[in-house]
């Protein structure tokens, strides 16, 4: 796999360059680029398969190289950012890697793989146009799920439960349909905990909005959701979730 990183700043692109050499097997740096201008012109000579984009730079940031191909290119971009939390948030949200700086190698070898699995599909130019749009809100309400054909846009609010099956995850939704997605449930519990999901079982993640009523045990208790499925609750689970539930809005 190809890749070329574009960066303003020297340091940068020498340090994720040689992180890249040391830890992400089967990827070559082959170009490095200080400017939207001179990515353009490697990229037409290359053709990578991964582009290391930073976003803030002089004269055009790296949202404008994705314009210049009207968000349809054929490489896949790994976002790097030193945005503040709010902007970090959306990223997330919108299912697009980014590697926040200073770059941890864990992060970096995870954005890679990931993009080593997403070369089977087509290019994902509508998640960079959703990403802008959640940048330009006040209030991120929707997220982007990537499943195994693609992706799909929906509101968490819409979300009743996340399920693990091994390193997928099932996403239940209000509406009766389910969503196999490639990302697994600590995904969504780390992404999804501020917006009142809890995980309540090592397989489930509920949100408690949902939750409509709770059932006693001798173990943890059952929660029923709106959808009228009843699901365990761990008893290392049962007060902390029983606490979260009284203080909902």
């Amino acid at each position: 796999m190809k890749g070329i990183i574009v960066d303003d700043e020297a340091r940068s692109r020498r340090l994720l360059q040689a992180l890249c050499l040391e830890y992400c097997d089967g990827l070559e740096i082959i170009g490095l680029a200080d400017s939207v201008s001179e990515a353009k012109k490697l990229i037409a000579q290359e053709m990578p398969d991964v582009v290391f984009l930073d976003i803030r730079m002089p004269i055009e940031s790296g949202f404008e190289l994705l314009k210049f191909y009207n968000n349809d290119f054929s490489f896949e971009v790994i976002f790097t950012t030193a945005y503040d939390e709010y902007a970090v948030e959306a990223f997330q949200f919108s299912a697009i890697d980014y590697l926040l700086k200073p770059i941890e190698i864990d992060e970096l070898v995870k954005a890679v793989e990931s993009v080593k699995e997403l070369r089977n599909y087509s290019p994902q130019s509508e998640k960079f146009e959703f990403l802008q749009e959640l940048l330009a809100a006040q209030k991120i309400e929707k997220i982007a799920l990537t499943t195994t054909d693609g992706f799909t846009f929906v509101n968490h609010k819409d979300i009743i439960r996340c399920e693990a099956e091994s390193n997928y995850t099932t996403v239940f939704l209000i509406d009766g349909t389910s969503h196999l997605i490639t990302k697994t449930l600590g995904h969504f519990e780390k992404l999804l905990f501020e917006k009142d999901f809890f995980r309540i079982h090592k397989s489930h993640l509920v949100n408690l909005h949902t939750v409509r009523k709770f059932i006693k045990s001798k173990k943890g208790g059952l929660v029923e959701t709106v959808d009228e499925i009843r699901i365990e609750v761990s008893s290392r689970k049962r007060e902390e979730l029983l606490e979260r539930l009284s203080k909902l809005k």
